[in-house]
């Protein structure tokens, strides 16, 4: 193995509700599992975590609750925190981009545009949101409403600041035919970018980072914020920045969010600040959970919370239910016969004999499934293999072996305690 060190990041999410939901947990403890397995193998995993405080989801959430946005959004962050430590999870938490030290980083990178000629102030014609009170970016903008809400966009002539992407673009088209994206992925950029303009980055809104030129009262849109933490995860532990081996994140951020961290790379490259020039070289993206067939939101009362459910039963659960990429349907009586299953394995792993059987064979399929993230795979091995084996008494060694493999999936895992049928 010639490098040991994987650097392997999830996209941070917006603490713009009391709580995660089980989508959340699918893709931060399906991703944790990973890195588990990594680690198993003998590499040194770097797993950071944040929070993308800023922005108009957390302040709509503040709003709606008629709270402060700042002291609503921190409330919001520790019951994140909570949650993340009831999934038995291996993250770092490292920063919150509404944090002072993080604000200070991503005014840095307004004025490094603004000093090499790719920041300027403009008058144009915008997509306003009277509802969120904020110009609004054109993919926010459906059937010309407000994605969020539904509310008729105004068209203003406003003063903006932009970054000039567009110098960009054929730089960041050309670099797709040599980046390990998802081929759909790189053809919706290539889409996105044939048709870009530069990147209006001024926001109406006041819970966001001030944009540091004198007198100016606008923030800077959160893409802004959550274009380099990547970054800032390595330099505040003390390491020179790398690209991230594996990048983690929802497809609905396949355009916007991943090509503006590839353009402020590029700068940050370009600038002599870093030494590579994409910021990723592995992305995938995490399938979406349903319930019961829809889509999960608060309007249908139909949100699943994690806190409800045994944390590495629910794991093993959402392994099952499908490929990683594609993701499933959540459903409360098939997710009964999973606490039936583990109690199974329970039961039989503490036999006392002196059995072998062949889990070098078994390890070497669930290894590569897990490499695949066919992690449904993953949980159909186990099965066979206690069908296979139920009856035999295998040997202490090899009871525990297979202990530890499971715990990859199941952190909260023990054998210790006796199980009854």
């Amino acid at each position: 193995m010639k490098n040991k060190d994987l650097n392997i990041t999830v996209m941070f999410p917006y603490p713009s509700g009391n709580g995660l939901h089980v989508g959340h947990f699918y893709n931060y403890a399906i991703i944790d599992s990973y890195c588990r397995y990594k680690r198993y193998l003998g590499y040194n995993v770097f797993q950071p975590f944040g929070y993308d405080s800023f922005g108009l989801p957390a302040e709509n959430y503040a709003r709606l609750v008629g709270g402060d946005p700042k002291e609503i959004t921190y409330q919001n962050i520790e019951n994140f925190r909570k949650q993340m430590e009831n999934m038995n999870t291996q993250y770092e938490e490292i920063l919150c981009t509404s944090n002072d030290s993080y604000i200070k980083e991503t005014q840095k990178i307004f004025k490094l545009l603004l000093n090499r000629g790719l920041a300027y102030k403009s008058k144009g014609i915008q997509d306003y949101c009277p509802k969120c009170e904020t110009v609004l970016a054109r993919e926010q903008v459906k059937d010309g409403n407000c994605e969020r809400h539904g509310t008729p966009i105004e068209k203003k002539e406003l003063e903006q600041w932009y970054f000039k992407i567009t110098d960009y673009k054929d730089r960041l088209i050309k670099n797709l035919d040599f980046i390990d994206y998802p081929e759909k992925t790189k053809k919706m950029q290539r889409a996105w970018l044939e048709n870009l303009h530069d990147w209006c980055v001024s926001r109406q809104r006041k819970w966001g980072c001030q944009i540091p030129i004198k007198g100016e009262e606008d923030t800077l849109d959160t893409f802004v914020d959550s274009s380099f933490y990547y970054i800032i995860y390595q330099l505040w532990k003390g390491s020179k920045p790398k690209q991230v081996d594996l990048y983690v994140g929802g497809s609905e951020h396949a355009c916007m969010h991943l090509i503006y961290a590839r353009f402020i790379c590029m700068v940050m490259y370009d600038a002599g600040l870093i030494d590579f020039e994409e910021p990723f070289k592995k992305v995938i993206h995490q399938g979406m959970i349903l319930k019961d067939g829809e889509k999960m939101s608060k309007s249908k009362g139909n949100i699943v919370s994690p806190d409800n459910y045994d944390p590495g039963h629910l794991r093993f659960y959402l392994m099952f239910i499908g490929h990683y990429f594609d993701g499933g349907s959540f459903n409360d009586d098939n997710f009964k016969g999973v606490p039936r299953f583990v109690n199974k394995i329970k039961i039989w792993l503490s036999k006392s004999g002196e059995e072998k059987i062949n889990i070098e064979e078994f390890k070497q399929k669930i290894f590569q499934y897990t490499e695949d993230f066919k992690f449904n795979k993953v949980v159909s091995e186990w099965m066979i293999l206690l069908n296979q084996n139920k009856n035999k008494s295998i040997c202490k060694e090899q009871s525990k072996e297979l202990e530890d493999l499971l715990k990859i999936y199941i952190p909260n895992f023990s054998i210790e305690e006796k199980q009854t049928m």
